[in-house]
């Protein structure tokens, strides 16, 4: 016999398609240092525009910057955010990101369990 909390998480029931319902969002970014991942993920945690915020360990980037070829040891910010913070968040980023022109892709979430798209929303509400 299941509990309320193990059935609300369970993988196979996924948040509905309906107005109520919380819709997330996952933004990227890159940043050339941990330190630099670490600010950008405590701003947006005290500034109430994230749930969450993943650092990745080093991953290596190849872009062509200004016509150069170019190879960077970087760091990749993951922020959980709902619909309704992202542009909020977005400014937030473009306003505090060490880059010029920093990576900022936004994913919409398709399905989450309720449990977790709840703890999201309310995470991030005004």
């Amino acid at each position: 016999m299941s509990t309320k909390k193990e059935s609300e998480n369970d993988p196979k029931k996924f948040v509905s398609k309906t107005p109520d319902d919380p819709r997330l969002t996952v933004l990227w970014s890159t940043v050339q240092s941990a330190e630099q991942a670490e600010a950008i993920a405590k701003g947006l945690l005290q500034g109430g525009l994230a749930a969450c915020v993943q650092i990745d360990s080093p991953i290596i980037s190849l872009y062509v910057w200004e016509g150069q070829s170019c190879s960077e040891k970087e760091f990749r910010v993951v922020i959980k955010t709902t619909r309704q913070r992202t542009d909020q968040v977005i400014d937030w980023l473009a306003q505090n990101h060490p880059y010029d022109e920093p990576q900022i892709v936004v994913l919409p979430v398709e399905k989450s369990t309720p449990g977790y798209a709840r703890w999201v929303a309310e995470s991030t509400s005004e």
